[in-house]
């Protein structure tokens, strides 16, 4: 694993976290999540908490952000977001939400959520998401990667998303 890597998988601490104290729901979130790695709060983006998770983490700093969305990433992957239609739509509508938000928050870290966009992207009948109620997938990628300034030009696998296995 790259140096770079290796920083990026770091747990965010106090430094990233400064000036939470100054917000409630900031304190709310901080004590649900500081200290965290990415597995640890894999299971509380499931059983229909992702909603709340994805409103949570719109008010994280932005490397805070930056460190857990890729919990998210890994959870719209995995085999437990299997009809998980909130989920799945709630992902993509965070980052072009954050990224609005926040101009460059996702961009920095587009190459480590593009396997899983491109993923929730082709695979709206595996999350059960109907079109009607949730909207159409690829468009909201589309959307997305325009937002950002991404071509579609998939990477080096290796490249695209950070080892879901490897816990910081």
């Amino acid at each position: 694993m790259t140096e770079k890597r290796k920083e990026a998988l770091e747990i965010p601490g106090a430094e990233e976290w400064a000036g939470y104290q100054d917000d409630f729901a900031s304190r709310e979130t901080h004590s649900f999540w500081f200290g965290k790695s990415l597995d640890d709060v894999q299971p509380y983006f499931s059983d229909g908490r992702s909603i709340q998770r994805a409103h949570e983490l719109l008010g994280m700093p932005r490397s805070v952000y930056q460190f857990y969305i890729l919990a998210f990433a890994q959870y719209v992957m995995s085999d437990a977001a299997i009809g998980d239609s909130d989920a799945a739509s709630c992902f993509l509508d965070n980052l072009t939400a954050r990224e609005k938000e926040d101009p460059g928050s996702v961009a920095q870290v587009f190459a480590h959520l593009e396997a899983a966009i491109e993923f929730v992207a082709a695979s709206q009948a595996r999350f059960d998401a109907s079109h009607d109620i949730y909207g159409d997938f690829p468009e909201k990628a589309e959307e997305l990667r325009k937002l950002i300034g991404a071509t579609h030009s998939p990477q080096d696998p290796e490249d695209q998303m950070l080892d879901p296995t490897d816990d910081a």
